[in-house]
């Protein structure tokens, strides 16, 4: 998989958070970046790169994936199934599906969530790295088929 990002701009977001660029770390980054809406798991991840890297271990994208997270570069989410990655988005609202796992970024930009977030951090005196705010229910195929 190559990534639709160009190498340099991943280079470049690496060592603005004085991260070292291994090609594992590149790759995963790309991975989590590149996801278009799916949050792949850990597993997920480690089963896409593995092919690419026979060496690669499943500590290593934890490891990994922990690094990236804590320098905000790419967002954690905890559902059901466990934790799930993506991309560090404008502030948004995920739905996250307790019957078939699927997550939704909704309201991705919009003026009332940034507001809320605004009062919210300036009540906290807080500089925020990225937010989300998760709604865990039933997508609308799942409430179908339970109705």
């Amino acid at each position: 998989m190559s990534s639709a990002r160009p190498a340099s701009e991943l280079l470049a977001m690496l060592a603005e958070h004085g991260l070292a660029a291994t090609s594992q770390r590149l790759a995963l980054l790309a991975a989590v970046l590149d996801a278009h809406g799916r949050h792949p798991s850990a597993e997920d991840l480690y089963r896409e790169l593995s092919a690419r890297f026979p060496t690669l271990s499943r500590a290593t994208v934890y490891n990994n994936l922990a690094v990236l997270g804590n320098a905000g570069l790419i967002e954690k989410l905890e559902t059901p199934e466990g934790s799930r990655f993506g991309p560090v988005a404008a502030p948004h609202v995920n739905l996250v599906c307790n019957a078939c796992g699927a997550i939704a970024d909704v309201l991705v930009g919009d003026p009332d969530l940034e507001a809320l977030i605004r009062r919210a951090t300036s009540a906290g005196s807080f500089t925020p790295r990225s937010v989300s705010l998760s709604v865990n229910g039933l997508c609308a195929a799942c409430s179908q088929a339970q109705a």
